[in-house]
């Protein structure tokens, strides 16, 4: 799939500049959109997400240095390259822009190729960062997040939930018979299976909820202020989704399901690990009893749920 025109914010007041750096940029391949006050630019960067930022220093308003400085605190722009563009040079103009959040300094008048090298550049290094950070927290095979990362959130989301009272439901999920899988059809059949699997669960949940793949046919979903009876319809429908899917690998069909460990957050509990311990007991119920099956448990009453394997949930 072809990559996406790198969109650079050109932010000046004056229009002769402004309209200089937008013709070139856009000449060689760069989506462009100018703004003309510090103002205008805060108001388009709160719906738009650009890749480089050319800043002029001295505007009317809010000046070059503020937004910059506003731009780094917000969470979604912080790691946005900034350039400033200036007919400033003094040693003092320079280090403020790199004090404010800069990565450049283009002192006027500059040439045009300069120009074009140094976005360039910071728009490269910056995508090569976001692939860093996505290799860091992503599973390879998948495209889920890894054990690690999917286990930091749930910590986070346990502390956010004893500070706010609030709730959770963890599910935990193994792959049947997985080991058969791979020694029937072979590894490649076995990743196959795995990579399907992960995509049905990704369709499967909503944008707040955080899906990783924890182990080799282990996976784990992470549902913010869900009760756990919800969770327990979600992982249903999940189960007999997977289970009636044709996952068909060089012509060969297979019989693909999964068996599901529920559990929730409770006020007594003292560390992450009481909620994973509880879904542990719960998947290890459900593959004991037949799998195919999903099983949650309750801190409460320690009472148990069933969703059988012929559910319509």
């Amino acid at each position: 799939m072809e990559e996406a025109r790198p969109l650079v914010l050109i932010v000046d007041d004056n229009l002769t500049n402004s309209t200089f750096c937008e013709k070139l940029l856009t000449k060689n391949g760069y989506e462009t959109s100018v703004c003309s006050s510090g103002e205008e630019a805060l108001e388009f960067i709160g719906k738009n997400t650009p890749d480089l930022i050319l800043l002029d220093i001295v505007m009317p308003g809010i000046d070059g240095y503020e937004f910059c400085d506003q731009l780094k605190r917000t969470p979604r722009l912080k790691d946005t390259p900034v350039i400033f563009l200036s007919a400033m040079n003094d040693e003092t103009s320079i280090i403020n822009g790199f004090k404010s959040g800069g990565v450049d300094f283009i002192t006027r008048p500059f040439r045009g190729q300069e120009l074009l090298a140094r976005t360039r550049t910071h728009i490269e290094l910056k995508r090569a960062k976001e692939k860093l950070l996505r290799m860091a927290v992503t599973d390879e095979l998948t495209g889920l997040f890894n054990r690690r990362y999917f286990m930091s959130r749930l910590n986070q989301e346990f502390e956010r939930v004893k500070r706010y009272e609030s709730i959770f439901t963890f599910i935990m999920i193994d792959i049947d018979f997985f080991k058969k899988i791979n020694d029937t059809h072979g590894h490649l059949a076995g990743d196959f299976v795995l990579r399907n699997v992960a995509e049905m669960m990704k369709k499967s949940l909503r944008l707040s909820d955080t899906v990783g793949r924890i182990g080799g046919e282990e996976f784990a979903i992470l549902l913010p202020e869900t009760e756990i009876g919800y969770g327990v319809e979600i992982a249903g429908r999940l189960r007999k989704k997977i289970e009636k899917s044709a996952i068909e690998f060089e012509n060969k069909k297979m019989n693909v399901t999964i068996s599901a460990g529920i559990s929730d957050s409770d006020s007594g509990d003292l560390t992450v690990d009481a909620v994973l311990n509880r879904a542990d007991v719960a998947l290890y119920e459900a593959k004991d009893k037949g799998r195919n099956m999903v099983r949650a448990i309750r801190p409460e009453h320690r009472r148990n749920f069933e969703v059988p394997a012929n559910s319509e949930s």
